[in-house]
């Protein structure tokens, strides 16, 4: 089969749905055509324009990032700035861009998930989970195929699905219900008129207060045990992630359980303290974040870059096990653009 690059797209769609991206965000198929086709594909943190150079190089027609490279509206497109250089660019060469970032971080398996694998953390679960986006759904149909209509809704993830008898209904009618994600409606709603299952007034939607099991943001895990000390822990980190060192404040006896959130995840400190967590892994954390009023809780800011690059090898191979024809290749470039300097002093308290 001809791959086209919606396909990917809806792929990614399924794993991190664009109705879970935060309101400000921009996610989705930024650049080009859905129906183009692709052979090769490169996966990215960041879109530059060395990035695009790579994917010329790798013969790559789709450019799959976790950072949108458009955020706000633009008016123009052309090669006067950084940003209208690599949209020109791609658009010159059929080159697509595919971007998934809140809600690939508000995802099942997704960026938190990844980076709480890699500091090889048990026992993963959402550390923040008030995605209020469950909905129950209820139809009223004389289909009589009732295995039919369960399939149906379970095909779209629709959870505790069930059906009754309605009495006193004429032709034998059936009631269904279940729970569905909120961005998961509508396309439910087209294949149920696209059989013929939906009647004027049959089909309803209530918004749900309990939220998702399926998406939240930030993660908790645990290491087996009595955990580990604080050194070891420290040291575990720079490892899995490449680092030389990291930042961080307060104290801690041993780390058992830990919380991270890959990127700026310092709003979740609080829920981190809360969910009994003795460590937080995040970045982006500012001055006055370091200060926490827990006196056993350890706070890590091992930096945006490092704590979410893990993500482009996770979407890689989930690419290529989709996708056994297609090259899926990860970025080659280190698009961080933030450097540390060491420098080598002599100690004179020694």
């Amino acid at each position: 089969m001809n791959t086209q690059v919606r396909h990917i797209k809806d792929f990614i769609h399924q794993w991190a749905p664009p109705g879970i991206k935060m309101s400000y965000d921009n996610v989705g198929l930024l650049v080009g055509d859905p129906a183009a086709s692709v052979s090769r594909m490169l996966v990215c943190l960041d879109v530059t324009e060395e990035i695009v150079e790579e994917a010329l190089e790798k013969k790559c027609e789709l450019i799959v990032s976790h950072h949108p490279l458009i955020f706000n509206k633009i008016s123009a497109i052309n090669p006067t700035n950084e940003q209208g250089r690599i949209i020109y660019k791609m658009i010159r060469n059929n080159i697509a861009l595919l971007s998934a970032h809140t809600n690939l971080d508000a995802a099942l398996d997704g960026v938190s998930f990844v980076l709480a694998n890699n500091l090889g953390l048990d026992d993963l679960q959402f550390l923040d989970r008030q995605y209020t986006i469950s909905r129950k759904i209820s139809l009223t149909t004389d289909y009589e195929d009732t295995e039919a209509v369960l399939k149906l809704l379970n095909y779209y993830s629709a959870e505790e699905a069930h059906f009754y008898e309605v009495d006193g209904r004429k032709g034998g009618q059936k009631h269904f219900e279940a729970i569905i994600d909120q961005h998961n409606v509508s396309q439910l709603k087209n294949a149920l008129e696209k059989e013929g299952l939906m009647k004027k007034g049959s089909f309803q939607e209530i918004e749900m207060a309990t939220p998702s099991n399926n998406f939240g943001m930030g993660v908790t895990g645990e290491y087996p045990d009595q955990g580990i000390t604080v050194d070891e822990f420290l040291h575990l980190v720079c490892r899995a992630l490449d680092v030389p060192s990291v930042r961080f404040s307060g104290k801690a006896t041993r780390i058992k359980k830990v919380a991270v959130c890959g990127g700026s995840g310092v709003f979740l400190k609080e829920k981190a303290m809360h969910a009994g967590a003795d460590a937080f892994v995040t970045a982006d954390v500012k001055y006055h974040d370091y200060f926490t009023e827990k006196s056993d809780f350890l706070l890590v800011d091992a930096g945006h870059y490092e704590t979410e690059f893990p993500v482009v090898e996770a979407i890689r191979k989930e690419l290529a096990e989709a996708f056994e024809l297609l090259t899926v290749e990860a970025t080659e470039q280190v698009t961080n653009p933030m450097k540390v300097y060491v420098t080598e002093f002599e100690n004179k308290n020694i």
